[in-house]
């Protein structure tokens, strides 16, 4: 359509019929209410043209979005954009309908397609932001939401968001910055607050702290945001000595964390004993084989100094930083559903041939990604449980166990809030079992191929950074570089919790498992019995 004929917000009901444009107004009020049967209602009464008209059919795409009804709502943004394809709305919508059935480089594209076509819709930036952020595109984010905030200052929403993207691009002043500017505009906002103790470095005024702790006596946080709130003021207490009040509030954000996600641990248990056992009964790779020798994988258990150990190897020239990457996993689903086995069950039945296959295809899908340095990591802790498979996928690969001082590593998942992941970490039980599983899956792998892991450990690093750095490198076949001791100047994006901390230089003073004293004696005895299970 000639930008002449695009259509614009105040003409949408051209060329509909006149008995019909009530009721299009009347769905429309209705959506803005949130009443979706009483707009498909009103929608209905237009059948003559409901299914030609694209302002209609983005109405009825709108109303199928709020009852999450998405795969009507995408074909009836598909005809509403065929038949308007210049619409910048209708784009804008195409895109969200795209994102939630799982289409996130065409909703990518729709998004980008709204904002040329109308660069002043700041829902199409703030779109745009979320996709580019889905796929790790943070700089791509970071200058989407700053469009939402030159349209919207007002937004802050975006600005939230904005400030978690200059976090992750190694930005911290400026991300402060944007986060002080939304507590200026409210200040009780928790997105602000947990955007801030995310920071790591950041620490409220005597004044700020005791606001935030009046905030959640007075039960005005949100009951949706609560969990969230009292990550973070937990976290503001603990940093300036409040110990015991910092552990109370840890333990009930964990308590009501845990009654949301579901976790089964004795089935991890089983999963592990399963890998261990079959992997066991399965010849190793051939002598010599190096497929695989340009990745790097680090395993270990979260907040166990694993994002340190991939900032300072991608420091290295030859290195790119590949982060939390899923390809492993999804080259075994695959496998799985091609031999219709779970997996570890069909391991016994592969043979050279197909491990073969099965490591050509995990480089294949790392090849959509890479840049041209010659080697790359992968920092998917939980790569532990797989091992087995890698090593025969990709016996040429580098391992590194990332460990640090176990207590500390426990209370550090048990402070921090996942959000999505990491299921195991709200209940200390399930916390010391899987830290179990992992124990004795990496002393099972590392007896198996002691030449093949390299342990890092976060105490010795700290203790003599340049040897440990060096050891490293040589672990994984690097040459040294002196850029690998100046790792906080990498400017890569960082996209964990450890976004902040490995942009400063090393500190011996982080660690404060042992400043709560008696208080963590119910995670110590855990702790001790789960120590003798795997010496055991």
């Amino acid at each position: 359509m000639p930008a002449s004929r695009r259509p614009r917000q105040r003409d949408r009901f051209d060329d509909l019929p006149i008995q019909f444009v009530v009721n299009a107004e009347q769905a429309l009020r209705a959506l803005e209410r949130g009443e979706s049967a009483r707009a498909l209602n009103e929608l209905d009464r237009t059948a003559p043209v409901a299914t030609t008209h694209p302002e209609l059919l983005r109405l009825r795409g709108l109303a199928l979005m709020q009852r999450q009804e998405f795969a009507a709502a995408l074909e009836c943004y598909l005809d509403a954009a065929e038949r308007w394809p210049d619409d910048a709305l209708i784009a804008c919508q195409l895109g969200a309908a795209m994102a939630q059935t799982g289409d996130m480089i065409g909703a990518e594209e729709a998004f980008l397609r709204a904002v040329l076509l109308d660069p002043d819709l700041s829902d199409g930036w703030y779109n745009l932001g979320h996709a580019r952020d889905a796929r790790a595109d943070t700089a791509g984010a970071c200058e989407a939401f700053e469009q939402v905030l030159r349209l919207k200052p007002e937004h802050l929403a975006a600005r939230v968001q904005h400030a978690e993207m200059l976090k992750m691009l190694g930005r911290l002043d400026a991300a402060e910055r944007e986060l002080r500017e939304v507590l200026r505009r409210d200040p009780e906002s928790v997105s602000a607050w947990v955007g801030l103790s995310n920071l790591k470095t950041f620490k409220p005024t005597a004044e700020e702290l005791d606001r935030l702790v009046a905030l959640r006596a007075s039960g005005a946080v949100p009951e949706t945001r609560r969990i969230d709130f009292d990550f973070a003021l937990a976290t503001f207490l603990e940093g300036v000595g409040r110990y015991r009040e910092a552990f109370d509030l840890f333990v009930a954000a964990n308590t009501a964390k845990r009654r949301t996600v579901r976790w089964n641990a004795p089935a991890v248990s089983q999963l592990v004993d399963a890998i261990l056992d079959r992997f066991a009964r399965v010849p190793d790779a051939p002598v010599g084989e190096t497929r695989g020798r340009e990745a790097i994988f680090l395993v270990g258990m979260p907040r166990s100094g694993s994002t340190l150990a991939e900032q300072i190897l991608s420091a290295h020239p030859n290195v790119q930083g590949g982060g939390e990457r899923n390809e492993i996993v999804q080259v075994l689903q695959a496998e799985s559903q091609r031999r219709g086995k779970r997996f570890p069950e069909w391991v016994i039945d592969a043979s050279a041939q197909d491990w073969a296959r099965l490591g050509d295809e995990y480089l294949a899908r790392c090849a959509t990604w890479r840049d041209a340095r010659p080697r790359f990591s992968n920092k998917t802790l939980t790569n532990w449980q797989t091992l087995g498979a890698i090593r025969r996928m990709l016996p040429g690969a580098r391992i590194v166990h990332c460990r640090r001082d176990t207590l500390e590593t426990l209370w550090s998942c048990y402070k921090h809030h996942f959000g999505e992941a990491q299921f195991f970490t709200y209940d200390f039980d399930e916390l010391v079992a899987f830290w179990r599983d992992c124990e004795r899956a990496m002393a099972t792998w590392t007896q198996a191929w002691p030449q093949w892991i390299h342990v890092f450990d976060h105490e010795g690093l700290l203790a003599d950074p340049e040897a440990r750095i060096r050891t490293l490198l040589d672990a994984c076949g690097l040459a040294f570089d002196p850029a690998c001791l100046d790792f906080q100047a990498n400017a890569r994006d960082v996209r964990t919790s450890s976004a902040s901390q490995v942009r400063q230089p090393l500190r011996k003073d982080l660690a404060v498992a042992t400043k709560y004293g008696a208080l963590l004696a119910p995670l110590i005895g855990r702790l001790d019995r789960g120590t003798a299970d795997v010496k055991r």
